[in-house]
């Protein structure tokens, strides 16, 4: 069965790997030159890198490292400590940051939430936290 799939960001091009491993056969299409969506990077003629945005991970999430296992890529993971930097929008130019500290997520993300006094109240970070406690109990299920 010939299958069409919209976008060649990382879901596309994840679910054209898994219709070849079922037989199938996927046609891809992307309204841009560059594949990989939020993931993509690319060299310019001078040879700067260009990004489109997010191009980093979780070790959470179990589904991606299956992909990457499947790909027989993930010995090309380079795990790395983090921050998540936010301008302040009622303070234009001040920014915020949360360090993830290097400790298995969510802990990590615990700790980064709450260790940032600039940008959540601990009314917020309580709320946040709250909002975690299902993904911490019961993780990310295996498609």
């Amino acid at each position: 069965m010939r299958i069409l799939i919209a976008g060649a960001g990382l879901a596309g091009l994840s679910c054209a790997k898994y219709l070849v491993d079922h037989g199938h056969i996927p046609i891809v299409l992307e309204a841009r030159d560059v594949l990989g969506g939020k993931v993509a990077a690319w060299k310019d003629e001078d040879g700067d890198w260009y990004e489109t945005g997010l191009h980093i991970f979780f070790g959470a999430y179990p589904n991606m490292l299956q992909l990457f296992k499947e790909l027989g890529i993930e010995d090309r993971l380079q795990w790395k400590s983090h921050s998540m930097i936010f301008n302040q929008p009622s303070e234009p130019g001040t920014y915020s940051r949360f360090d993830f500290p290097d400790i298995p997520a969510p802990i990590n993300g615990v700790s980064a939430i709450l260790s940032n006094n600039d940008m959540l109240s601990w009314n917020e970070k309580i709320l946040f936290g709250l909002g975690l406690v299902p993904a911490m109990l019961r993780g990310q299920a295996l498609c």
